[in-house]
C-alpha cells in the first residue's frame, strides 16, 4: 500500500471514532441530566448555590468526550487535506521536471520545490 492510500484509511478511521465519542458523550450528557434532575425533584440538590458543583459533574463525565472527538475529527480533517495537497504538489512536480533540460534549469526546479515544500508548511 502506498503511503496517500494509508493515510485516507487512517484518516476515516479517526472520523469513525470521533463519530462514536461524540454519541457516548450525547449519551453521557443526557445520563448527567437525568441524574441531576432525579437529585432536584428527589431534594437532595438545590440547584441554587450549587451551580460550580453541577457543572463540575458535567465537565467530568461527558465534556472530554466532546473535547476529544472535536480533535479525532479535526486530525481526520487535516489528514484529508494534506493527502489531497500532497497528490496535487507531486504532480506539479512531476510536470516541472519533465520540462528541465540542463542543469541550471534543474538548480531553479530543486529551489521552486523547495520553496513550495516552505510553503506547504
Amino acid at each position: 500500500m502506498n503511503k496517500q492510500k494509508l493515510l485516507f484509511i487512517f484518516g476515516i478511521v479517526l472520523f469513525v471514532v470521533a463519530g462514536l465519542l461524540l454519541v457516548y458523550a450525547i449519551w453521557s450528557f443526557t445520563y448527567c441530566a437525568d441524574i441531576i434532575s432525579d437529585a432536584k425533584t428527589s431534594g437532595q440538590l438545590a440547584a441554587s448555590g450549587n451551580e460550580y458543583d453541577i457543572m463540575s459533574f458535567y465537565m467530568e463525565n461527558c465534556s472530554q468526550y466532546f473535547v476529544y472527538s472535536l480533535l479525532l475529527a479535526v486530525m481526520g480533517l487535516l489528514l484529508q487535506k494534506k493527502e489531497v495537497v500532497g497528490s496535487q504538489a507531486t504532480s506539479v512536480a512531476i510536470h516541472k521536471m519533465r520540462n528541465i533540460e540542463n542543469d541550471n534549469e534543474l538548480d531553479e526546479w530543486f529551489e521552486e520545490v523547495n520553496a513550495d515544500r516552505e510553503m506547504e508548511s
